[in-house]
């Protein structure tokens, strides 16, 4: 039991540390690999702070890390990298979808709460979120009660950054791949064409009838079957 907690407190990460990874994350999905100036320019800090956190990650194995070289995520700062997207996309969506908070304002108060929401809570919040996306007749009912109570205009907000499918992705909408969920011949040609964990997608188009979909990744565009884009796992910016 002693060991467990040991294990688990080494593997901890400061709201800090959580920043460094999501911002490593979306570099290497935008750009296919990550340097310190890259991430000291996205977080707006110097590079002296971007050091100390790259080897703190490293320490814990997040990352590969070696002075004056690209920076990568290990498969499992990949996976903790993507939880920590997602928790953060969840609570912008829930400010943003159901809250109508303005894009600005959502984003800002998500990087504040993000960090002190268990799973418990970001679970009931995606929940909640999807409700009202699905029903917009609960949206407006609850954003004219929300004006009334609070007193505040009513800002409508932007649906965006769920962990979903490139087939749910509208026309200029971006997200980062996090799994190939199919298997065999299927899953063999999407990670051929490039469409692996970690890299940046966006979608250009949609066919009239939802099939195909033109995406383009990598700085290259692709026509996918709406088969072929659901099978495709992502977590959207």
């Amino acid at each position: 039991m002693e060991r467990r907690m040991t294990f688990e407190s080494a593997k901890s990460l400061s709201p800090s540390l959580e920043d460094y990874l999501q911002a490593i994350f979306w570099t290497v999905a935008a750009k296919g690999t990550a340097r310190a100036k890259d991430i000291a320019r996205q977080l707006e800090v110097k590079a002296s702070s971007v050091t100390g956190a790259l080897q703190a990650l490293a320490q814990k194995q997040y990352v590969h890390y070696q002075p004056y070289e690209a920076v990568t995520l290990t498969a499992e700062g990949f996976d903790e990298a993507t939880r920590v997207v997602q928790r953060h996309s969840i609570v912008r969506e829930f400010f943003a979808g159901v809250l109508r908070l303005n894009d600005a304002a959502a984003e800002e108060k998500a990087c504040r709460m993000e960090h002190c929401l268990g799973a418990d809570v970001t679970d009931r919040l995606a929940a909640l979120t999807e409700f009202v996306r699905t029903r917009p007749e609960v949206g407006e009912e609850l954003s004219r009660l929300l004006a009334e109570q609070c007193r505040v205009a009513d800002t409508p907000g932007r649906v965006q950054g769920k962990s979903v499918t490139v087939a749910d992705l509208r026309p200029g909408q971006k997200a980062a791949i996090v799994a190939v969920r199919s298997e065999g011949a299927l899953a063999r040609r999407l990670v051929d064409m490039g469409l692996g964990r970690g890299a940046l997608v966006e979608v250009e188009g949609i066919a009239p009838a939802g099939d195909p979909i033109r995406i383009r990744i990598r700085g290259y565009r692709l026509a996918l079957r709406r088969s072929e884009a659901a099978a495709i796992s992502v977590v959207g910016r």
